[in-house]
């Protein structure tokens, strides 16, 4: 059985636009993902504000991913492959994408450098998916800059993963934020979104 972690935000936590609650289990696109694949599993850890690795000092609970990713790789272990779809949170907060490559970048070197201590730990392969694109909506805080900004990432995340040897996937591809709230996906396209991360999963797992 091959296990695989989901890393990643609101939009792995399965935030629903339009209640503010979340979307029911099997329209989480880790779910969705996971029904589709034979002889593996996918532990879904999504954190509503999650950044890539920079601090959020108001919030309630640690935001920053490369804080938090050593305990979960340490909890899950043996992982085969992690998913990591990060860097919304990093752009709603001002961020450019050169910071949320730099903070994706040091998640891989966590993933890879991480001491399993385990007999004959395989380090997991690492799968970079750039977040779906976000959406001009009534919420003042959504600027048209950060709409362009959060298009522009795949044009940052797929070089690095090119250079780290991460497999990659564009959810724009598949999804986009609904009008709703700017930032997170209705039910169908988070569903659609884990549906169409099974081919490349399975491809890089041999499934």
């Amino acid at each position: 059985m091959k296990q695989i972690l989901a890393f990643g935000d609101s939009l792995t936590w399965g935030s629903d636009p339009h209640s503010g609650g979340r979307h029911s289990y099997g329209d989480r696109w880790p779910a969705a993902l996971g029904a589709g694949l034979a002889d593996a599993v996918v532990f879904a850890e999504g954190l509503r504000g999650r950044t890539t690795a920079h601090a959020r000092h108001s919030a309630c609970v640690e935001m920053r991913g490369d804080a938090v990713l050593p305990m979960l790789l340490h909890s899950h272990a043996p992982l085969d492959l992690a998913v990591i779809m990060l860097g919304t949170n990093d752009i709603y907060e001002g961020r450019p994408g050169y910071l949320v490559r730099d903070g994706l970048e040091r998640l891989v070197e966590i993933i890879r450098h991480h001491p399993w201590r385990l007999p004959q730990p395989a380090v997991p392969q690492v799968l970079l998916v750039s977040p779906p694109p976000m959406s001009l909506c009534d919420d003042p805080d959504i600027t048209p800059q950060m709409v362009a900004q959060s298009e522009a990432l795949a044009g940052v995340i797929e070089p690095l993963a090119d250079r780290l040897g991460c497999g990659y996937f564009d959810a724009a591809q598949v999804a986009r934020a609904s009008a709703a709230d700017g930032y997170h996906l209705e039910a169908a396209d988070s569903r659609a979104l884990g549906e169409a991360l099974r081919a490349p999963v399975s491809a890089m797992l041999a499934l």
